[in-house]
């Protein structure tokens, strides 16, 4: 039977049905192998498959059909600026540059050369003085985004 299941599996996860929506069983592997079909045993099969903790792992990495709804993961702007904390106070003071560019992908912005002259225009309430901690500056960057880029934070 789990050689049939198996077998199953792959076929359907070769398919070209991919595109299609998950249904209620929500996001992970079973919605890949059950993908277009709502009938409610096929989404209980689905939700026992998501729950053997495939679903974790895409709904953490954002793999199997679980895209997450806002690009701003918890801690990940934090993160970004701890690790860029000097070249990011560079940047912003230019208004452009790399790390503007990949601090607007972790705010999920469409415009990095609008967010960069917005971050520019508020440098001083953003780096509030020499010792701001990552935190500080991130809670500062945050309302930034929130106007910027329609980011809820």
């Amino acid at each position: 039977m789990k050689k049939l299941l198996v077998v199953v599996a792959v076929a359907l996860m070769t398919s070209s049905a991919f595109a299609a929506k998950y249904g209620s069983a929500g996001c992970g592997l079973g919605s890949m192998i059950f993908e277009g079909d709502q009938t409610w045993w096929k989404q209980v099969l689905a939700a026992t498959t998501n729950g053997t903790g495939v679903q974790t792992i895409g709904i953490t990495l954002g793999t199997s059909n679980c895209d997450s709804p806002a690009p701003l993961k918890v801690g990940q702007a934090e993160a970004y600026v701890e690790a860029n904390k000097v070249a990011l106070a560079n940047d912003i003071a230019r208004g452009n540059g790399e790390t503007i560019v990949g601090l607007s992908k972790v705010y999920g912005c469409t415009n990095a050369a609008q967010f960069g002259q917005a971050l520019k225009s508020n440098y001083s309430t953003i780096f509030t003085s020499a010792n701001s901690t990552s935190s500080e500056i991130t809670h500062n960057i945050n309302g930034v985004a929130a106007t910027t880029c329609n980011t809820q934070i």
